[in-house]
């Protein structure tokens, strides 16, 4: 738990000269994105619809790995209607999001593209117009809720006025012909140049009391500076029940962390997907698909 605490800190300070990124605090509100309880967390790459036209499928077509087709879904978890891109029954049920185009779901019956394993199997061998209810168990879905991708965090963290980074880390940005003094603005506060050399460049970190900053997309405030020993105390303003998108310990990889605790002391995050070990039942509707290269039909 301590080295991903650590991680988190290392990730804060590395880049602080660096413009602050993008906000990457996203809610959990299941009905914002068309795909969200479809996809696997990964990229979808979506192919180019081709507009040339093709010749009209027999009457006995069924779908086919690797054909490009739309449908029309909705999906259950436990009986409650959780996800839908029918507007009328996202309005019924409460889910509808007017900045959400309700448009047909298009993707390519193919596996490791961005939707999960059981959403393609269960759209294979459908005709167009075709309508099917399947379920999806945790292990073609989101898996089995995994203990280890709950993770433990420090709220705070103290950082050192004083920064040692690589002089071609500095160069690397773009800040080159740097002498003792030069100023530099960023998120964290203003940074001035307290010593440099042929390696390395010691920075000093203007620390401002209640000041609020993001690193990585990672919400944070100065709460405390300590002038004696030349530290700040930082808080992550980390809420409750909501999500981020945080590194993995493991890989790295930008992963969405919801904080399912947190206390004066530490911030619990949960990596596990929302509906791990949830059985997802679907209803689809196939109105369209354009076969694939690897189709035998």
């Amino acid at each position: 738990m301590r080295q991903y605490a650590i991680l988190l800190a290392l990730l804060v300070l590395f880049g602080c000269v660096l413009p602050d990124a993008p906000a990457n605090n996203t809610s959990a509100n299941m009905s914002e994105n068309v795909t969200t309880n479809i996809t696997d967390n990964t990229s979808v790459i979506v192919p180019p619809v081709n507009n040339t036209p093709t010749e009209p499928l027999p009457p006995d077509y069924t779908t086919n790995l690797g054909d490009f087709v739309w449908v029309n879904y909705t999906l259950w978890i436990n009986g409650t209607v959780i996800d839908t891109n029918n507007e009328t029954l996202a309005k019924e049920v409460g889910l509808y999001n007017p900045a959400r185009a309700y448009d047909p779901f298009a993707f390519s019956l193919e596996f490791n593209k961005g939707v999960i394993d059981g959403f393609v199997l269960g759209t294979f061998g459908m005709k167009v117009n075709e309508t099917q209810m399947f379920d999806v168990t945790p292990d073609r879905g989101y898996g089995p809720y995994d203990p280890s991708k709950v993770v433990v965090v420090d709220r705070y963290y103290n950082m050192s006025n004083f920064e040692t980074v690589p002089l071609s880390s500095m160069e690397a940005q773009g800040l080159t012909n740097l002498t003792i003094g030069t100023a530099f603005n960023t998120p964290i506060g203003d940074v001035f140049i307290n010593d440099t050399n042929e390696e390395n460049v010691t920075l000093f970190y203007l620390f401002m009391e209640g000041h609020s900053f993001r690193i990585n997309g990672i919400p944070q405030k100065i709460v405390s500076t300590d002038t004696e020993n030349w530290l700040a105390t930082i808080e992550f303003l980390l809420d409750e029940n909501q999500t981020y998108v945080l590194p993995d310990l493991q890989t790295g990889a930008p992963t969405n962390f919801k904080v399912i605790d947190k206390n004066d002391q530490n911030i619990t995050l949960d990596s596990n997907h929302i509906y791990a070990n949830e059985t997802l039942t679907f209803e689809v509707t196939l109105l369209k698909v354009e076969p694939g290269q690897q189709s035998g039909q």
